[in-house]
């Protein structure tokens, strides 16, 4: 074939294709993503070299946020290395690993650079300089714990957890840890969660595999300073998914130390924070109980005993009554009445919490609304954005649509073409099924249309949707118009440059080949 064939053949697909096309989202579907995942795993076990492994690991790591279930029912696989043949592979690298009853053995004092040494240990490149076989199947385990680890999400931490503690892959549990670690603050519900495993809740008796669960998890969450519930809410910050996770594991878990930490967020500022934290709140107050703590005769000073044995600590439920008990006094000047309904007087403190911010948001919105009636709309507007952020499902959200299509017309008017698009976006996303609402829709697309032409780009296909919206618009706007006359005008335009490119090829191609004979 001529040299000049691909170079021909290119030119013919960049003409059918240009770059400054819009680029087409190339995402492949679920089960796409899946077989892929397969297939990397399977390098990672039987690769023939150890850096077609290696490339295998790194390219399901980047994959990893797409096959979250996958890589999870992938660890739950049965195997086909025994246990015994697995533990060996790791042993023979010096991997930590826990004793048959899950416990390791301890280091003794270590330096700080020995803890940072270990948790620095890489398995995985020892792995795959081994023989596939058993060594192969622990570096493909190894694999997809550190895609799920660096997929930032809490599902992938607890998978990870639980690998830690089955049966047939308790041998990674140090992996597992340091992976749990690295990937905070994802990881902290499920470490939350798991802290609590050893304490009795309700008709729930912690086993002798509870209790290693939770003194795991505790030292991970020491080892990353979240122990502390009030930290551990604070790595949140900034993620509302993460903090309602976060809430969500001290309620299920009644985790003791959280219930001060859980009755400061039931009056937070986001609506969704503020329902997970009530949530986890109710859960406090509401049965199965964690169970009193043990009493002792405590000695006091001079050596004598007391007559009365008293508890060594407060419950949870206890410590609830007191946050609750403190706050209503606070409140309503009155102590709670003794064995009070502890549900009722949590939902009468919400109730109060409630109509303090509607009264507040009443005014913030009576406020931005004289600003607009007094014509200062972008002053009114910078007052909605602020209610709206707090709460996207405010009640008077088709009032405020109109404030945002009076001012889009007015940044139009001004041509603001760029702000007044975002602005009857915002009008229309926030009365969507109103009367105004496909003239708010219509005409974002005009500006919108209108704005990329200003900036020398394509705007046809934002405003034949104008045109598609409401047709008045071909006689109220001239671009509007033009955009309606010609459909297709680029599209043509490209096939014809694909067209003329295509029959050039072919010149050029026939010339070549007569200038050989």
């Amino acid at each position: 074939m001529p040299r000049r064939v691909p170079l021909l053949i290119a030119l013919i697909a960049l003409a059918v294709c240009p770059p400054w096309a819009p680029a087409r989202p190339a995402r492949a579907d679920a089960a796409a993503d899946a077989e892929r995942a397969r297939a990397l795993l399977d390098t990672i076990a039987t690769g023939a070299s150890a850096d077609e492994r290696l490339a295998a690991a790194t390219a399901l790591i980047e994959l990893g946020p797409h096959v979250i279930e996958p890589l999870t029912a992938f660890l739950a696989r049965p195997r086909t290395a025994s246990f015994e043949d697995r533990r060996a592979v790791l042993k023979a690298i010096k991997a930590s690993m826990p004793d048959k009853d899950g416990k390791f053995e301890s280091p003794g004092r270590q330096k700080a650079e020995q803890i940072r040494a270990d948790d620095d240990f890489d398995w995985l490149p020892l792995l795959v300089a081994q023989p596939p076989g058993a060594a192969g199947e622990v570096a493909a385990d190894i694999a997809a714990i550190r895609a799920l680890t660096g997929t930032r999400k809490v599902a992938a931490g607890e998978a990870v957890l639980a690998v830690g503690f089955a049966d047939d892959t308790m041998i990674y549990r140090d992996e597992c840890g340091r992976r749990l670690r690295q990937m905070a603050p994802y990881s902290l519900p499920a470490l939350i969660a798991a802290s609590q495993a050893g304490q009795r809740l309700g008709d729930h008796k912690p086993t002798a595999k509870d209790k290693i669960l939770a003194r795991y998890a505790t030292y991970q969450l020491e080892r990353l300073d979240r122990q502390d519930p009030s930290k551990a809410l604070g790595a949140t910050v900034g993620d509302e998914d993460l903090q309602i996770a976060v809430l969500d594991a001290f309620g299920r878990t009644e985790y003791r130390e959280a219930v001060g930490v859980v009755f400061a967020q039931i009056d937070h500022d986001a609506p969704r924070v503020r329902r997970a934290a009530r949530a986890a709140w109710t859960a406090y107050v509401t049965a199965p109980h964690p169970p009193p703590a043990p009493k002792r005769h405590l000695t006091k000073p001079g050596g004598e005993k007391s007559t009365k044995a008293v508890p060594l600590w407060l419950n949870a439920l206890e410590l609830a009554e007191i946050e609750l008990s403190n706050r209503t006094e606070e409140i309503y000047g009155e102590p709670l009445a003794p064995k009070a309904d502890l549900v009722a007087a949590s939902q009468r403190l919400f109730d109060h919490y409630d109509g303090l911010r509607a009264g507040r948001d009443a005014g913030v919105f009576a406020d931005g609304k004289a600003k607009a009636e007094a014509g200062q709309l972008a002053e009114a507007i910078a007052v909605f954005d602020r209610l709206i952020a707090e709460d996207p499902d405010r009640p008077q959200r088709a009032e405020m649509a109109a404030h945002y299509l009076a001012y889009a017309r007015q940044l139009e008017d001004a041509g603001q073409l760029a702000d007044a698009s975002a602005m009857y976006s915002k009008a229309h996303g926030l009365d969507a099924e109103g009367e105004q609402a496909t003239l708010a829709l219509a005409r974002h697309y005009l500006t919108l249309g209108k704005a990329l032409a200003a900036e020398g780009k394509d705007g046809s296909a934002a405003l034949r949707r104008a045109v598609e919206l409401d047709p008045a618009l071909v006689k109220a706007d001239d671009s509007a118009a033009r955009a309606a006359a010609t459909p297709a005008a680029r599209p043509s335009w490209m096939l014809y440059a694909a067209g003329a490119v295509a029959v050039g090829a072919l010149l050029l191609l026939v010339l070549g080949l007569r200038r050989r004979s």
